[in-house]
């Protein structure tokens, strides 16, 4: 087999982002996405309008900076996968310019939520995460990560922890040891550019 039959030349074959903001909340996710969701409608000479999945009742206070670059916004309150994934149909089909969800966070407890009633589950067991992360994976991160098209969302900040022993009590104890994005897995790594929020 030839080269030129095995491999392509690396091009972009469309004109899109995929961007993830993270942080605890009051640090400025929505507005930063906004901004730079503005300036990216200009710069890529989008047309269509954007759609905002809102499900943290922000969106009205970003009117101001839509109105201002006469960018044409729709909403849709949710925190429903099939929405998610329905919005990403609209997106290809060329019917918007961009999707912004605030926040992916809200819309992944939901899913859980709807695991644990659909199992009768009080607690998550080990069992229960095995089955959850591969299933949001086929559900959310791969239609996410093949559509071809703007995508913004926010997500809400929260501690990682270790087990360490108290040296005086010697007894184990959780520590917060970093911060993360309240989300499944590998979800905050699949967008293009991730930016962790914090307060200054």
């Amino acid at each position: 087999m030839k080269l030129e039959d095995f491999a392509n030349e690396l091009v972009a074959d469309n004109n899109f982002i995929k961007m993830c903001f993270g942080g605890f909340a009051g640090s400025g996710k929505s507005r930063t996405a906004t901004e730079i969701l503005v300036g990216l409608y200009k710069k890529m000479k989008y047309n269509k309008p954007v759609l905002f999945i809102d499900n943290e009742k922000g969106s009205r206070f970003l009117i101001p900076f839509f109105k201002k670059a006469n960018i044409p916004v729709l909403v849709k309150e949710t925190t429903k996968l099939q929405d998610v994934i329905e919005s990403f149909e609209f997106l290809e089909k060329g019917e918007l310019s961009a999707v912004f969800i605030d926040s992916l966070t809200k819309v992944w407890y939901r899913y859980v939520n709807e695991y644990k009633e659909k199992n009768r589950r009080v607690f998550m067991t080990l069992q229960d995460w095995g089955k959850i992360l591969p299933a949001w994976q086929e559900a959310f991160a791969n239609p996410f990560v093949e559509c071809k098209g703007t995508i913004l969302f926010t997500g809400r900040g929260g501690y990682t922890y270790d087990v360490e022993e108290n040296d005086e009590t010697k007894k184990k104890e959780f520590i917060k040891s970093g911060i993360k994005m309240k989300m499944a897995g590998e979800t905050p790594f699949e967008p293009d550019v991730n930016i962790w929020m914090e307060y200054c």
